[in-house]
């Protein structure tokens, strides 16, 4: 993750970065690649439905320790999370990526969709049936 200088935060991600973690995510051999890769997209494409469980599996943490999974800072809920990614979608045209945050998008949308404002359901739906299309 890169970290702003100026204000000692963590900034967005190349296009490129993003790229590479989808990737290494669905295909590296190395399972702490994938590990790794995972937890950083999990930061920049939050689906706000993991469990408790799942966290400590992911993160090691035994079952008397509470933590609450970090998100990048913009990202205030499903809402803005299902912005960013599909934002992502629409620049990245990278295989990978693009499996990878569908199947984000779609953990959100299934959990969240009714804590979405109408106006939020009309561009994902819109967005959504566009990039059907394209396929």
């Amino acid at each position: 993750m890169n970290v702003n200088q100026e204000t000692d935060g963590p900034v967005q991600p190349t296009l490129e970065q993003l790229d590479t973690w989808c990737e290494q995510a669905l295909s590296s051999a190395s399972s702490e690649a994938r590990e790794e890769a995972e937890r950083r997209l999990r930061y920049f494409f939050p689906t706000f439905s993991e469990t408790q469980a799942e966290l400590s599996d992911a993160y090691g943490i035994s079952s008397g320790q509470e933590r609450v999974l970090a998100v990048f800072p913009t990202i205030k809920g499903p809402a803005d999370a299902a912005r960013l990614m599909t934002w992502f979608l629409h620049q990245s045209a990278k295989v990978y990526s693009q499996t990878y945050v569908v199947r984000r998008l779609r953990t959100l949308v299934l959990n969240h969709l009714g804590v979405m404002a109408d106006d939020q359901k009309s561009a994902l739906r819109k967005f959504l049936i566009y990039r059907c299309e394209l396929v």
